[in-house]
């Protein structure tokens, strides 16, 4: 429908509409015209045959009345007649009538003069007749004139849109990353024209935009990279130290799983920022049994002190084709956000082929709407932070064509449940 509701179709409508409304309305105007002359006509016949029947009587009361195929006459007297007459003209007043008399229609003027009224009939039979043919013939000719305007309407929309159609099929040829055109020098109409220099300016500015932003990516990855290095490599060596305590290892280990996340926080960030199928893309096989135990690892010192028991269920292996960063960043969200809300009681990860659940036994997610805590900056009644987190989760999982669901369970908790098959 869309397909066939262009531009050009609409013009063409358009000037077809508008020959079919001009072109009836002249017929309507001809044909009542036309009717008015003809009855005009008539009666001015009808008066000239009176008007000489009338003198020829006065003249000689023997004249005998007209009678031809077309025009009749008729005397009624006070005292009758010996001429038959219709019973229909009998009582006719002075006048002009319409009347049909045998199943054939008249128009008749009627005089009185004296004791004596004068009758003249008109045969408009055969009038009526070219009265049906000339509207046929109107009507043909308003079908004919609205078939030609569409024709000619189509042709002529054809040849004023030719440089807007031609501008479409430039500019669907046009991508972000090719150098900006200058499409106004090719349309000098003074429409087009404007138009075309707006597509340059857009596509200029779309085409700087998208260079400053693999500008800042690169450099972002790079100046992140470095450091985020130096942060492992001086934690590794600092780990190999035999002389560290438990308890300074332990932060050592700390920092060191802090500098990994951020460098899978900075890699996530990236991939985001990326276009789908973009070269820089670090996708590859990946089994999610490994990323899930990373994950749980990192975020062990969340329930180390309490009473809360994190169990993991393993069903059948999971191997998708993503980016490392993505999956842990993803995974460690969720597990986090279980942790932290989770006060005392089980935090239990089931994992397989297909899907990954998390679930808790904290206090769930109140009153929110699941929906609305994956918007950017909207918080859960019991968040304390900046209302990141699922938003990110959200917009990552659309990035991987993943599916994610959020709700309450019915024994009490929460329920985060990702769905790794792509095309969700």
């Amino acid at each position: 429908m869309a397909a066939s509701w262009t531009l050009r179709n609409r013009v063409a409508i358009t000037l077809a509409l508008f020959g079919a409304v001009v072109s009836l309305a002249l017929a309507t105007t001809i044909y009542f015209a036309s009717h008015d002359l003809e009855a005009r006509l008539i009666d001015d016949t009808l008066t000239a045959e009176l008007d000489d029947y009338v003198a020829r009587r006065q003249r000689n009361p023997l004249s005998l009345p007209e009678h031809t195929a077309t025009i009749r006459a008729y005397v009624v007297a006070a005292q009758g007649g010996t001429r038959p007459i219709p019973d229909e003209i009998k009582t006719l007043a002075p006048g002009r009538h319409h009347l049909v008399v045998d199943d054939i229609s008249y128009r008749a003027a009627v005089r009185k003069v004296r004791d004596q009224r004068f009758v003249v009939l008109y045969d408009t039979s055969a009038l009526h007749q070219r009265e049906t043919s000339f509207l046929i013939l109107l009507s043909g000719s308003v079908l004919i004139v609205t078939l030609i305007s569409a024709l000619a309407g189509r042709w002529l929309a054809a040849l004023i849109i030719a440089p807007v159609t031609e501008l479409a099929r430039r500019v669907a040829q046009l991508h972000p990353e090719d150098e900006p055109t200058t499409l106004a020098r090719e349309f000098p109409w003074v429409e087009i024209h404007q138009l075309a220099g707006d597509f340059d300016t857009y596509l200029r500015r779309l085409h700087d935009f998208i260079e400053r932003e693999r500008l800042f990516t690169g450099d972002v990855s790079h100046e992140l990279r470095t450091p985020i290095a130096v942060i492992n490599g001086a934690t590794e060596l600092m780990m190999l130290d035999t002389t560290l305590d438990d308890k300074n290892r332990n932060r050592v280990a700390r920092i060191s799983r802090a500098a990994i996340e951020m460098g899978e926080i900075s890699a996530a960030l990236l991939a985001l920022a990326r276009e789908q199928g973009d070269a820089g893309s670090t996708s590859t096989e990946c089994d999610v049994l490994p990323v899930v135990k990373e994950v749980i690892e990192r975020y062990r010192d969340l329930f180390r002190h309490k009473p809360v028991t994190l169990v993991l269920d393993v069903g059948a292996p999971a191997h998708i084709q993503v980016d490392h960063a993505i999956l842990s960043m993803v995974l460690g969200n969720l597990l986090r956000n279980a942790l932290s809300f989770t006060e005392r009681g089980e935090v239990r990860i089931r994992l397989d082929a297909d899907n990954i659940r998390v679930e808790d036994s904290g206090p769930g997610l109140g009153t929110e709407n699941p929906t609305e805590l994956f918007q950017p900056y909207v918080r859960g009644s019991r968040s304390r932070g900046a209302g990141l987190g699922l938003s990110l989760v959200w917009r990552l999982c659309e990035h991987e064509g993943w599916r994610i669901i959020l709700e309450n369970r019915p024994d009490g908790g929460t329920l985060a449940q990702l769905s790794l098959t792509s095309g969700n």
